[in-house]
């Protein structure tokens, strides 16, 4: 069995996060790590230092989600020298640079898996059984209102994940996005409202911001006979089916009393799983085998993609944001 070289990219504390995380797992070797914020690593122009020497330091590159400077010649270095990387979470907002690095790894063949995203958790896992061609899916998040000039990194950091479930359960191309942000307490933005539009007639609205109910963080996936309801922030699951299965589930206001349409209510259990286990089990076997992860540089750049083009909409109209 062979034995990869494990290098984390982040800070002290998160590299003993993850070698605690990996002694499970022999096929994973822990071999430092390497902290691109920590000043004594970047040369005057800001640039990492000992680049190419780090990529001979492991077979395996594990990106922590907090780090503040993403270096991507760092990251182009590595594909380029069959490097197999792991990203915790959604962390490249530049689709260019997305499709760039997608070539390079077509090329070398390696692994490149996003994790510790909403559509890996058992959550989603879980409810992902059931939903079959929605045709209204709704998302409701309570998050900061971004800082001025923040707007992009604010956009992708709260809502990249929830667009990627969305894109993935859609199974179709999009046919047009519209953004709009509301101000209603002050000069930032406190509620943004995304309406999409998919080619198969499918629609998605997403309400995220200050203006939501606080913690808030909800997604309800209305198909023709059910309605599930995925609550983030309780791990709860439920799903709804009319009492008449020739009844056309309608989409209900929150205020809306779910008796008057009699539905039969039914609490879904969460199948558990360790989510790390889980990564660092698949992630060997994507490796060995060649397999594609099950969340890597296509959602990476589906989502990106998807932020640019929200982005650009929004600030053509509103500057102030």
């Amino acid at each position: 069995m062979a034995v990869l070289r494990t290098v984390i990219i982040g800070s002290q504390r998160k590299a003993e996060i993850f070698q605690h995380l990996l002694a499970g797992f022999p096929e994973f070797e822990f071999n430092g790590f390497y902290d691109p914020d920590d000043a004594a690593n970047a040369s005057v122009l800001g640039e990492l230092i000992y680049s190419l020497e780090l990529c001979e330091q492991g077979d395996v590159f594990i990106f922590d989600r907090h780090l503040k400077y993403l270096d991507f010649g760092l990251i182009e270095n590595l594909v380029k020298m069959g490097k197999h990387i792991l990203f915790d979470g959604f962390m490249i907002q530049d689709a260019h640079f997305v499709n760039r690095i997608s070539q390079i790894q077509n090329e070398a063949r390696t692994c490149f898996q996003i994790a510790n995203v909403l559509h890996n958790k058992p959550l989603f896992t879980t409810a992902n059984q059931f939903i079959r061609r929605p045709r209204f899916i709704k998302i409701e998040k309570n998050c900061n209102a971004p800082k001025p000039g923040d707007f992009d990194k604010w956009l992708f950091h709260n809502l990249a994940q929830e667009l990627d479930i969305v894109f993935r359960i859609a199974e179709s191309g999009i046919r047009r996005i519209t953004a709009r942000p509301l101000f209603l307490f002050g000069n930032s933005p406190d509620l943004l409202n995304i309406h999409i539009e998919f080619d198969n007639d499918s629609i998605c609205h997403i309400s995220a911001g200050r203006a939501v109910e606080s913690g808030l963080h909800k997604l309800r996936v209305f198909q023709q006979d059910r309605l599930f309801h995925l609550d983030f922030s309780d791990n709860q699951l439920v799903e709804l089916r009319p009492v008449n299965p020739s009844d056309q589930l309608s989409i209900l206001s929150d205020e809306e009393p779910y008796g008057v349409h009699e539905f039969i209510e039914i609490n879904r259990p969460i199948m558990p799983f360790d989510m790390w286990k889980m990564e660092f089990r698949n992630l060997y076997e994507n490796i060995q085998k060649k397999l594609t992860p099950v969340s890597g540089l296509q959602q990476m750049e589906a989502v990106s993609h998807a932020t640019s083009e929200i982005i650009d909409k929004v600030l053509r109209k509103y500057a102030e944001v």
